[in-house]
């Protein structure tokens, strides 16, 4: 590139960063955000990573106190289908429950695990505890 290119090029990035706002002249200053050349035409998808977790309308505390105090799978699964979550929100009270799914994982597989993590193990656990007394 040759020096008129350059400075021209530099002029329209100027004016561009004289137009920012302060928070994000911030956000470029400390590495938060970063500067891209996208061709006019082309979509700007979002990184992956940069999808909020699904809002939930009820606690994952409420919902864990909620499957201690159960004790049958079945009435877990009613529980939590009661709830009516799609995957989004089920996979994020999943994960506040600390229970491992994976993204491909259906809202059913999703359901499942909580299920047998929250209320099955515990059922499992009373029961061998019961035989050995």
């Amino acid at each position: 590139m040759n020096l008129e290119r350059t400075h021209d090029v530099l002029v329209k990035v100027a004016e561009f960063l004289r137009k920012l706002p302060d928070d994000q002249v911030d956000a470029l200053l400390s590495g938060e955000a970063r500067l891209e050349l996208i061709p006019k035409g082309h979509r700007v998808a979002a990184p992956a990573g940069a999808k909020k977790p699904a809002a939930l309308d009820i606690s994952a505390e409420q919902v864990n106190a909620d499957l201690k105090a159960l004790n049958d799978r079945a009435a877990a699964t009613k529980y939590l289908k009661d709830l009516k979550l799609a995957k989004a929100p089920l996979a994020e009270l999943a994960k506040q429950l600390d229970v491992a799914c994976a993204s491909k994982d259906t809202a059913a597989i999703i359901m499942e695990r909580i299920v047998e993590q929250k209320v099955g193990r515990r059922l499992s656990s009373d029961a061998i505890f019961a035989r050995k007394q």
